[in-house]
This record gives C-alpha cells, sequence and structure tokens, in this order.
C-alpha cells in the first residue's frame, strides 16, 4: 500500500511542476528520482535502474532517434519545408473539408511536443472562411495532429513499445493502430468536418506537378519508414537519411550548425524519464505484485489496461508514461503472439485517450492559447467526441478479441 501510494504522489507532482513551466521532460525525470527516493530504493537498485537506463544499448539507440526526429522537426520549421507542403496540398486537394484535415495532419508528421501551434494559424484562417466556431476550428486542429503517432513507426511512443517488447511485431500493432484511426477520423470528420461548406471549384490545370513536388518535400518524413521496411535499416541510420533530404532541398552553408542548434533535450529528457520510472517502479515490488495479479487474470486484465493506460495518461500528459509502467508487466505475462499484440495495442490506444484529452496536453495549451479559448469551454464540445469514441473502442475491442487469442 505504501508503494501504491507513493507512486500516485510521484505522479501528481507532474501537473504541479508544469504550472511553474518546468519543461515535461525534467519533470518526469524528477518524479522518476522522487519515486525512487520515496519508495526507499537502496543504492545498489538505484545503480541498477541507471545502469539499464543510460547504458542498455536499444535504449541508446532510441534516444538517438529522438534526437534526430527533434533536429528534423526544427529543420523543416526553420527551412520552410512544412510551408511548401502546406502548399501544394492545397494545390493538389481542392476540397476544403480534406484540406482542414490535411493540413494539421502533415504537420502531426513532424513529432515535435506542441506541434499544433504550427498548424492552428491556418486552420484558423480556413476555418474562418468556413465560419467554424473558435471552438470547432481547435478541436479539428488537435484531432487530425494526432494520426502520425498511431501510424510512424519512429514516434516516441512506438519506440517505448519496441525497447519493452522487442518480440512484438512493430508492423501488426502499426496495422491494428490503423483499424483505431479509421474509427476515429470517421467519428470526427461526422462530428466536426461534415459541416463545413464545400464550394471549392474544378481545377483546370494539371495537378502532376504539384503532386510530385509533394512527395518531394514530403521525403523527409517518410524515406526513414521506407528504408527500413525495403531493406530493414535502423531507424537512427535511417533518419540521417531524412536529413540529407532536407539539406538536398535546401542547401545552406549554415546546416551543420542549424542541426546543433536545432539540439533539444525536451523529448530525449521525456524518454529517459520514462524508462527511470518504469525501472524504478520494477524494483517495488508490490506495485509489480499488484499489477501483475490483475493483469495474470483474464477477467481484470482488459480493466485493469484500461485503467492503468488512461490514468497515467491524463494524470501525465504524456503517453509513454502509461506505456513505460504497463509493458514492462505484459511482457512477462504468458501470452500468446496475438494476445501481447491486443494488449500492447490497448495500452498504446488507452493511454493516448489519457493523453489527448488531459489538461496537460502541450498541443491542447498551446492550441488554446493561439485561440484565446478556455480549455473548459473546449471540454464542453469535446464531450460527444470522447463519449463516442469510448463506445467505438469498447466495442472494437470486443470484436479483436474474438480473433485474437
Amino acid at each position: 500500500m505504501r508503494e501504491f501510494i507513493v507512486v500516485i504522489v510521484s505522479f501528481l507532482t507532474i501537473p504541479l511542476m508544469n504550472k511553474k513551466k518546468i519543461p515535461i521532460g525534467l519533470a518526469i525525470c524528477i518524479c522518476a528520482i522522487l519515486m525512487a527516493l520515496l519508495g526507499g530504493l537502496n543504492l545498489l537498485e538505484i545503480k541498477e535502474v541507471m545502469l539499464n537506463t543510460f547504458f542498455d544499448i536499444d535504449k541508446v539507440q532510441r534516444y538517438i532517434v529522438v534526437v534526430e526526429i527533434g533536429i528534423l522537426g526544427v529543420l523543416i520549421k526553420k527551412y520552410k519545408i512544412i510551408d511548401e507542403v502546406i502548399k501544394y496540398i492545397v494545390e493538389v486537394v481542392k476540397n476544403k473539408r480534406i484540406v482542414l484535415m490535411s493540413i494539421p495532419a502533415l504537420v502531426g508528421l513532424l513529432s515535435v511536443p506542441g506541434g499544433a501551434i504550427i498548424s492552428i494559424p491556418f486552420i484558423d484562417k480556413l476555418g474562418e472562411e468556413s465560419n467554424l466556431s473558435i471552438n470547432h476550428k481547435a478541436i479539428i486542429n488537435l484531432i487530425f495532429r494526432h494520426i502520425a503517432m498511431h501510424l510512424l513507426p519512429y514516434t516516441t511512443g512506438f519506440l517505448v513499445v519496441t525497447s519493452l517488447i522487442p518480440q512484438l511485431s512493430l508492423y501488426k500493432l502499426v496495422g491494428l493502430n490503423g483499424l483505431f484511426v479509421i474509427l476515429y477520423l470517421t467519428t470526427a470528420y461526422f462530428l466536426y468536418v461534415r459541416k463545413v461548406e464545400n464550394n471549392s471549384s474544378p481545377s483546370t490545370s494539371s495537378i502532376l506537378p504539384s503532386l510530385l513536388n509533394l512527395l518531394l518535400f514530403t521525403a523527409p518524413i517518410y524515406l526513414a519508414v521506407l528504408l527500413n521496411i525495403f531493406f530493414s535499416i535502423p531507424f537512427f541510420v535511417g533518419m540521417l537519411a531524412n536529413l540529407l533530404v532536407i539539406y538536398l532541398l535546401k542547401p545552406k552553408k549554415t546546416f551543420l550548425i542549424d542541426i546543433i542548434r536545432a539540439f533539444n533535450t525536451r523529448i530525449l529528457l521525456a524518454l529517459i524519464g520514462v524508462y527511470l520510472i518504469q525501472g524504478v517502479m520494477g524494483k517495488m515490488e508490490a506495485i509489480s505484485s499488484l499489477l501483475s495479479s490483475i493483469f495474470n487474470n483474464p477477467q481484470t486484465i482488459m480493466l485493469g489496461i484500461i485503467f492503468t493506460s488512461f490514468f497515467f495518461g491524463m494524470s501525465t500528459g504524456f503517453q509513454p508514461t502509461a506505456l513505460g509502467i504497463v509493458l514492462p508487466i505484459l511482457a512477462t505475462l504468458p501470452l500468446s503472439e496475438n494476445r501481447i499484440l491486443l494488449y500492447c495495442h490497448s495500452t498504446f490506444v488507452w493511454s493516448f485517450v489519457g493523453y489527448f484529452f488531459s489538461p496537460l496536453h502541450l498541443c491542447q495549451l498551446f492550441t488554446c492559447e493561439y485561440l484565446k479559448i478556455s480549455t473548459l469551454d473546449l471540454y464542453k464540445d469535446y464531450k460527444k467526441f470522447f463519449f463516442y469514441l469510448i463506445i467505438i473502442l469498447i466495442l472494437s475491442y470486443s470484436i479483436l478479441g474474438l480473433f485474437l487469442k
């Protein structure tokens, strides 16, 4: 019981530190240190946690990818590649509804914290032309901004999953996530996008040049995925090819200096913090035993995954934190390949739902700040989407559970 209280108290410090403007990554690391001290870990146990966090080769590779992703996101914005992408998507797609959905989705490929601030000016302008309310503009920006994190194998969530459960098929997990994305987007479309007046006029010019340019300027985002799929090149190597493409598209003498300046520790610290928490909790036998007993019972495992994933995603405003708590325990269970896939997918999605609706969600905070609206007003329009999303998840897992045994 004492260890459980320690975990709850430690996690409650994250929103408090967030209010003090302490970066989320640093806050998670501090939470891990506090958890270790309050939890009574001895020096030998702390040493083991530190060694496993900083010297495990798989984790080090993921740290490199996170750093590369941060640099990639900064350079894509600095060199105005995202502006080129938006320019060509508008030329290729004449449907106003699709454009409204596509712009935040494309920005979501950057995989940077609070990235919704990049797309909201465009959504604000387009939404104004379509007579959308401020709340609906905010919701559209947030919903479609988060598609990529379910599908891009080098996002932080996937890095945590493959590190903690390496035997899991990454692309099978992407496939199941894709099913969720379809339901997620369909619900969002009918609730918020369908009402947009689609008064687009047919274009007489050829879209082929714009389409080719669109593929060219999005190459820094998808090239690493193609290299991994077709040649099994690790992401930490493939990301170098992404950076090379940026240089070829926008050759600048200051490129190397810009890479150094783009180095950002915020996401790196967050991932390190997640691994520290996972290691500390692994040393807390009472917590591990409690969660193991819940997850070992076929009658309670799914409810345990749902509650734990949602709670830690909501309380920290950071999805990988929940993944780092639930997945290590799932990895120890005697489960079939299909079952571990189903439970990992469930953990991924429910932790996302908690994170997405968390008041600490950076994208939400930045979007509300830009549009000058309160999060309370936003939640009033969000509640219908949240309600439908929960129903969809419950029904879809009931069906998936029949096939993945």
